[in-house]
């Protein structure tokens, strides 16, 4: 049997923690995450489960095979690309129905059931709109006329622009102490972020296959995000109803946990099997077919300033220093700022100076590096 998730309830109180029999497993659990995108280039992911007591990034999967095969056998392999990834770039496929096998490095086979190619129908439109809070909620509507329902599954990447708590204008050299003007712009950086939400939706209760506005995520008017300017990339799927009930499990399972009323552990069952131990679980769901794609963008000037926004600069400080005591200054972990003007003429009498964390956006995750699509 193909089955598993394993998760903890805890409730505060006086109900004692449940931890399921399946955490004390000692053997990680194989976790496939990927799509075969028929129109674009695919990366599949290998990693393993780790217990909820355990600490750190989860373990990858690495030097294992995978391949794609039809029902007639033909087989294309995946490219290892490293950290767990395994990539098929762009190609034909002229079958109608695929699976995927995996042989890990230690021999260990898994295959997934055959299933159809589902090509998604275009995005209609990504439309946003203000909350009774002031924050942003953004939405996608879509119809597929083909068809008389449908099941649909999305994801999303976001960028964005912000700017470090100080500008540095200045270079410090502590071998020669001289001071330059900085060419290097590490005041404005862009930041990505992908969604982590499960978001599914259907039509079978709807007259149409047709989509209207369904919530994808919400952004709070404090949020660094939406303080100059931002991007969002949404990528359709059109999936069986069998993956939606997949998807359903997952999310009813990871997140309407943690509450009295909140459903029991449960085992969730993909498509994929262990050939070399059919009892051993594993998790992850194989679909094949085109994704719609659409990138909306939102500037600061159409929506309300809040007061403060959040940022991860809430705790940094400006100081100076004068040029009579500037022979005390060593440099890192501070960066110059900008001078501190003469007031009794032209010139600067000393600097104002930062921490390197709080002077330099890419120190906080981001690139200076501008996107190709950012307008």
């Amino acid at each position: 049997m193909r089955r598993l998730l394993f998760i903890v309830i805890l409730v505060t109180g006086c109900i004692d923690p449940y931890f399921p029999p399946e955490i004390e497993s000692t053997e990680p659990i194989l976790v496939i995450d990927g799509f075969i995108d028929t129109q674009g280039t695919s990366t599949i992911r290998l990693t393993r489960t780790q217990r909820l007591t355990e600490e750190g990034l989860s373990q990858t999967e690495t030097g294992a095979t995978l391949w794609v095969e039809d029902t007639q056998g033909l087989k294309t392999f995946l490219n290892e690309t490293g950290n767990g990834n395994y990539e098929l770039p762009q190609q034909a496929f002229l079958s109608t129905t695929y699976r995927l096998s995996i042989r890990t490095a230690q021999g260990k086979e898994y295959i997934s059931d055959f299933v159809p190619i589902k090509n998604s129908p275009p995005i209609d439109s990504l439309s946003w709109g203000l909350t009774s809070d002031q924050g942003v909620e953004i939405f996608v509507s879509t119809h597929d006329p083909e068809t008389g329902e449908g099941y649909y599954r999305w994801t999303f990447e976001e960028t964005w622009l912000y700017t470090s708590a100080g500008q540095s204008t200045y270079v410090f050299d502590p071998v020669t102490r001289a001071v330059s003007v900085r060419e290097e712009d590490i005041y404005h950086c862009y930041r990505n972020d992908r969604s982590s939400d499960i978001l599914v939706g259907n039509t079978t209760r709807l007259s149409e296959n047709r989509i209207s506005e369904f919530p994808l995520t919400y952004i709070p008017q404090t949020s660094e995000r939406t303080r100059y300017k931002y991007s969002i990339l949404v990528s359709q799927y059109s999936i069986t109803q069998s993956a939606y009930n997949y998807w359903q499990q997952i999310k009813k399972t990871t997140e309407d946990l943690g509450t009295l009323f909140g459903p029991l552990p449960s085992q969730v069952v993909g498509n994929f099997t262990c050939i070399s131990n059919p009892s051993e679980p594993v998790l992850g769901y194989f679909a094949i077919g085109s994704v719609s794609r659409q990138r909306l963008f939102i500037p600061w000037q159409e929506l309300p300033t809040p007061s403060v926004y959040e940022t991860p600069y809430e705790q940094c400080e400006v100081w100076e220093i004068l040029l009579e005591n500037f022979y005390t200054f060593n440099g890192s972990p501070f960066l110059l700022l900008y001078g501190i003007p003469n007031p009794n003429g032209p010139g600067i009498i000393g600097y104002y100076y930062a921490t390197e964390r709080c002077a330099d956006c890419r120190l906080t995750g981001g690139t200076t590096t501008k996107p190709d699509f950012w307008e």
